[in-house]
């Protein structure tokens, strides 16, 4: 047999070493084009998070708060009553007031936290039920220990990760939808305000609405628009919906509270001593920040309640303890009617040439804060900033403004639901993606314009609106959850 000579057996390895570092180089190249973007994306995500929640540098008191008698707050979850509100509780009770919380959903629908709590890493339906139930009774407990008669916690029992489904697709008793946790169409908990109700928006709206005319509070507390959870905006639009079928010279005081935000609040931890201060994003001309400030008692009052969460303190201990402060905050929208426009108005997007019946400038109904994430960083066109809100005849008109033009590629959607006192009617205007462009009188520089005949709406003497902008394969890029349209 003939041996191979030294020198050829040298270049084969040579060739042999070279193959393997071109595979590994393009090995390396592949995986440093996916891990680069994906953790920048990530880094510009937490950065933009961070910025989102940076503080005001200070707020003012509360205007009226002691005033407050009759409060009712409204949390999503249990525990956001006590994180949002629980010192406010202990003051109005304090002074001989009445309190009474509705909790909308049990916080059944946590895939972590019931991993977490039941040490299981795909937990059953069972063991989402049994969390709900757990949960319910540590918001007994902790509003026991704020003073809070047990006969005055109410529980909805809607499902958790779900008040977004019912507000906008299943509104109607005869379309409710299964909760994909407890895979229940209606409460299985034996403690449930209204037992018979079915996962709609129509029976959350209805029990609401009936706890509303029956304890007639004159404050109601629910959840910011702009708070980023589905569960907890959504939770304040249907609040707010419940206040909006009254008229307005009887309506209760409607006071908006902020949970979650990119790193909001800022420092995390627990810092007693130190105040809670709104983001300075969401410090703007449509709505007043204040703060009601605690006694020392209060304040470990509120701290000793939060502890009463066994359930969430392992996963969220550090966040709950972040509202452990000074003082809480709330913040009010203001409640003036919109403009009536002249009849002869040209129909256009634009508000500045909107013209007002008197002859006033028509100002931003709310205000939404630019860049608050990668997506809205990167399209201008779906970046949300303003909706104006103006009467003209028998329409509505909503114009929601962007930071850049409006986008063909994207789809611009409003709903509205109407409240006249009786039954809740809605409608919705989609713009969905055009390959031309869109009329001047549908958009125009960094404008969209909504139409609403108001005979559709039952001539309501308010409306619920909201906004969003989406992507070619329906992700939201931007949402304004919702602003009440006062039109009487």
């Amino acid at each position: 047999m003939t041996g191979i000579p030294n020198s050829s057996v040298w270049v084969a390895v040579r060739g042999g070493l070279r193959g393997v570092r071109r595979f590994f180089s393009r090995r390396r190249a592949i995986v440093v084009a996916i891990v680069l973007p994906l953790t920048l994306f990530i880094g510009l995500s937490f950065y933009l998070g961070y910025l989102s929640a940076l503080p005001a540098p200070f707020v003012d008191e509360l205007e009226d708060a002691s005033s407050i008698h009759r409060l009712l707050v409204v949390a999503p979850h249990s525990d956001d009553e006590t994180i949002s509100s629980g010192g406010l509780i202990r003051e109005v009770l304090a002074r001989g007031g009445q309190v009474r919380v509705v909790m909308v959903t049990n916080g059944d629908g946590s895939f972590t936290g019931t991993m977490v709590e039941f040490r299981k890493l795909y937990p059953n339906m069972r063991d989402y039920l049994q969390s709900g139930f757990l949960r319910q009774q540590e918001s007994l407990n902790a509003l026991q220990s704020l003073g809070v008669p047990l006969e005055d916690v109410i529980f909805l029992s809607y499902p958790d990760g779900g008040i977004l489904p019912l507000w906008e697709k299943f509104w109607d008793d005869s379309n409710p939808y299964r909760s994909p946790f407890t895979k229940q169409t209606q409460s299985p908990y034996a403690r449930t305000y209204n037992p018979q109700a079915v996962y709609s928006g129509l029976s959350l709206f209805s029990d609401l609405r009936s706890i509303l005319e029956d304890f007639q509070p004159d404050t109601v507390v629910a959840p910011h628009p702009g708070d980023a959870h589905p569960d907890h905006w959504v939770s304040g639009a249907f609040a707010a919906m419940a206040v909006a079928v009254q008229e307005r010279q009887t309506r209760p005081r409607l006071l908006l509270y902020l949970v979650h935000r990119g790193a909001y609040p800022l420092p995390w931890g627990y810092l007693p001593f130190a105040p809670l201060l709104p983001p300075l994003q969401l410090v703007n001309s449509t709505c007043t920040w204040g703060k009601v400030t605690l006694p020392d008692e209060f304040v470990e009052q509120k701290g000793h309640a939060v502890e009463l969460y066994k359930s969430q303190l392992p996963l969220l201990g550090r966040f709950l303890r972040s509202f452990i402060r000074q003082n809480e905050l709330f913040c009010e929208l203001d409640p003036s009617p919109v403009a009536r426009l002249v009849q002869d108005q040209d129909v256009t997007p634009v508000p500045s040439l909107w013209q007002s019946v008197d002859g006033s400038e028509v100002m931003p109904l709310v205000e939404d804060s630019a860049r608050d994430t990668v997506s809205q960083g990167v399209e201008p066109g779906g970046d949300l900033v303003a909706l104006y809100a103006a009467r003209h005849d028998s329409e509505l008109w909503i114009s929601a403004e962007m930071r850049g033009k409006p986008s063909s590629l994207l789809s611009y959607s409003c709903l509205a639901r109407a409240a006249d006192g009786r039954e809740v009617s809605s409608t919705r205007v989609l713009y969905p993606r055009k390959v031309g462009t869109r009329p001047p009188h549908e958009a125009q520089d960094n404008f969209v314009l909504m139409r609403f005949g108001l005979e559709e709406l039952g001539y309501p003497h308010s409306v619920v609106v909201g906004c969003d902008t989406r992507y070619r394969q329906g992700t939201t890029i931007d949402r304004i959850g919702w602003a009440i349209v006062n039109l009487d």
